[in-house]
């Protein structure tokens, strides 16, 4: 009460002021509070609030202004001025009686005007319950805001929505209008996207049902209104009818396959399912047992990460669901296999000849034999068909030179044969061996043959055998230092490979030698004229140094002037000699340290030869590199002369290549997984062992009565 006292007296007190010369300052607004009252404003507006209606005195003011106003409907004709009727958001107990005015002459004959007002949101909306005089509109209110009086053609403020639904569900489209009352509706429908309506029979209400739905007749099929007042008619967007076969509940159709990969690549399963779509989970197991979902994995194909060895006898399958039900595919296994650890050397390509071993340790040679290097006895026993081999057993590894052959039995023994000039086959003298002989080494000062060897590999003139215990032997010429025992001392047993304790595996080139390490590391000796020792220089080593910047190498190869090296990842790095592109990095510069080819992943096995090189990826795929003269990239043909890039060669289900070694032209061999051996190449001596013709062949071909498996 004393603030209502309060109130009134200072609106009292401004009104004096004014009376008394106020210079002609508007009168305040009057107040209007519990007991209601009326407040007229311009041109007849007015509004009339009722006793009850305000729970205390409020200053109620009519004016005639848009200012402030949101924008007007658009398509509003307005008959007269926007009055503002304030203070704005002021709500009544009871309904006010608002009425506005608008010019009689603007409205044209037969039509009836409409009250419009703003709500608490802003938006105009039409007033019902109005009644129209002459020249104004009365309508109750509950709050004060902008009014005008006007004609609106509907104004759409909600269109149709597309719809989705199973057959034979209904669906349901609505629409919500601004305008002058009353509306009437007429929904459409068309079957042609859109180029023609018809209209529905029945359908005149804001909201449209369809009746029960199917594919066939209402998928794809849309939906409009057509809303019509007194001032005019609107047409609304269309809106899409989906509708979805009734769900059927998938079954697989294709199953994921097993797969191998090289550690480091990745690898990929596919499943498909029918069914209504489905929805795709793909799973891991590692012990075929449980099962575990793969986060992100809802394709219907999916790839894993790049593999570790750990991955090696996982499975995978995928859960195709939808709501009709789920299905499990089989499960596909996953094989990761250790790059270099998949070509057995069971197979050797000499310079003019060929020697393979049978699963049973017995050998099999053809091609030339000037020097004994078929190891079948004296005289010069040629051939150009495969034969009888060195009277040998137990033979699990073989390697072969220019002109001499090495082969590793089971027992951890080690024989030799062919020349034997500077005493390459490490038995005691340089004399030609045709016939096997038994290699040997020096344990202070004592010949003994080996009985403890892992590996061995035969170059141009020398050899290096590997023991179990990662010491490394070397006999044979010594000009560049390629036995590696700090002297260039020739050998007719085996010496001790300086500072080499933890080898895993050799490999015998031209003049120069490598050993793999256990830590996965290389170490290089011997010539290196063109880099071939890949330290970074052109000098050579007569003991073993570290190749620049190779880590995690797991198998290595070496040619008659260049080198490779296998990593885990798959990649091959190579360097020395790059005549005719043989490194394989798309060039034909020498490198004096490791350079990536253009092989980085997959690959699994490597070969290297005078002037190529070779690789088997893990899919049995085989890539070689280099010269091409007589067909030694295999691709079925002479051209190109020399490729510095890698070709596919034509052989498939590689495990295993060999290259033949020197300084002439060269030949390949490739063992297949069903145990076939093929071979291309020059073929002047047999060494094809496919017969006497041609001289060479650039078609990788089958050796007739050969098997390894």
């Amino acid at each position: 009460m004393k603030r209502f006292v309060g109130v009134l007296a200072a609106l009292l007190g401004a009104a004096l002021i004014t009376g008394c010369g106020g210079g002609g300052d508007a009168a305040p607004p009057p107040v209007v509070g519990a007991a209601g009252g009326t407040v007229s404003g311009p041109a007849g507006a007015q509004v009339v609030v009722p006793a009850g209606a305000l729970a205390q005195p409020t200053a109620v003011a009519v004016a005639q202004s848009a200012s402030g106003a949101p924008a007007l409907p658009g398509g509003l004709v307005t008959l007269g001025a926007v009055f503002a009727f304030t203070p704005h958001g002021t709500n009544f107990a009871l309904p006010a009686t608002m009425t506005v005015p608008f010019d009689p002459a603007a409205l044209p004959a037969g039509r009836t005007p409409t009250l419009f007002k703003t709500d608490a949101n802003g938006a105009w909306q039409a007033l019902s319950g109005a009644s129209v005089n002459a020249g104004s509109i009365s309508a109750p209110v509950t709050s004060f805001s902008w009014a005008v009086v006007g004609l609106l053609p509907p104004s759409i403020t909600q269109q149709p929505a597309s719809a989705s639904v199973s057959e034979p569900d209904t669906a349901t489209f609505s629409v919500t209008a601004l305008g002058t009352p009353p509306f009437t509706y007429q929904w459409q429908r068309s079957d042609d996207g859109g180029a023609n309506w018809d209209d529905i029979a029945g359908a005149t209400a804001r909201s449209y049902t369809t009746g029960a739905t199917s594919v066939a007749a209402d998928d794809g099929d849309r939906y409009r209104v057509v809303i019509t007042n007194p001032d005019g008619s609107t047409t609304s967007s269309a809106a899409t009818l989906r509708v979805n076969a009734v769900a059927v509940a998938p079954a697989i159709t294709t199953q994921p396959q097993d797969t191998s990969v090289a550690q480091g690549a990745t690898a990929t399963f596919s499943c498909t399912a029918s069914g209504t779509a489905p929805a795709y989970q793909w799973q891991r197991s590692n012990d075929a047992t449980n099962w575990t979902d793969i986060p992100g994995a809802t394709n219907a194909s999916y790839t894993t990460p790049a593999t570790q060895a750990a991955d090696d006898g996982s499975r995978y399958r995928c859960r195709a669901s939808n709501t009709a039900g789920s299905v499990f595919s089989a499960g596909a296994l996953l094989t990761v296999t250790v790059p270099g650890t998949i070509a057995p050397a069971r197979l050797a390509a000499g310079g003019g000849f060929s020697i393979v071993a049978l699963a049973d340790g017995t050998l099999r040679a053809w091609g030339a034999d000037g020097t004994g290097q078929l190891g079948t006895g004296a005289g010069d026993q040629s051939r150009s068909l495969p034969g009888a081999g060195p009277a040998l057993s137990g033979v699990v590894a073989l390697a072969a030179g220019s002109a001499h052959a090495l082969a590793l039995r089971g027992d951890g023994s080690v024989a030799g044969w062919g020349y034997n000039g500077f005493g390459q086959i490490g038995n005691g003298n340089n004399q030609t061996q045709a016939s096997p002989a038994e290699s040997t080494w020096i344990d202070a000062g004592t010949p003994r043959a080996f009985a403890d060897a892992v590996g061995i590999c035969a170059g141009t003139l020398h050899s290096l055998v590997l023991r179990a215990g990662g010491e490394v032997r070397a006999m044979g010429t010594n000009a560049d230092g390629q036995l590696g025992d700090g002297s260039n001392t020739d050998r007719l047993r085996g010496v001790a490979v300086s500072g080499i304790t933890s080898a895993t595996a050799v490999a015998c080139g031209g003049n120069h030698s490598l050993a793999l390490l256990a830590d996965g590391s290389v170490r290089a000796w011997g010539a290196n004229d063109d880099g071939q020792l890949g330290d970074g220089s052109r000098t050579a080593r007569n003991t073993p140094v570290a190749v620049s910047g190779l880590a995690n190498v797991v198998a290595i190869a070496v040619g008659t002037r260049h080198s490779l090296a296998l990593r885990s990842d798959g990649s091959v790095w190579a360097w020395g000699s790059n005549l005719n592109g043989k490194l394989g990095d798309g060039s034909d510069t020498a490198r004096l340290v490791p350079t990536a080819t253009l092989l980085t992943s997959g690959i699994v096995a490597i070969a290297a030869g005078s002037d190529n090189s070779a690789a088997v990826r893990n899919d049995g795929a085989l890539f070689t590199v280099g010269i091409n003269e007589v067909g030694e990239l295999g691709i079925g043909a002479l051209t190109p002369g020399f490729s510095a890039t890698w070709r596919r060669a034509q052989a498939s289900n590689v495990v295993a290549v060999g290259i033949a070694r020197g300084g002439g032209l060269s030949h390949l061999l490739a063992q297949r997984s069903d145990g076939s051996v093929l071979t291309w190449g020059w073929n002047g001596d047999g060494e094809l062992g496919r017969g006497p013709n041609p001289p060479f062949e650039e078609n990788p071909g089958v050796v007739g009565g050969l098997n390894l498996n």
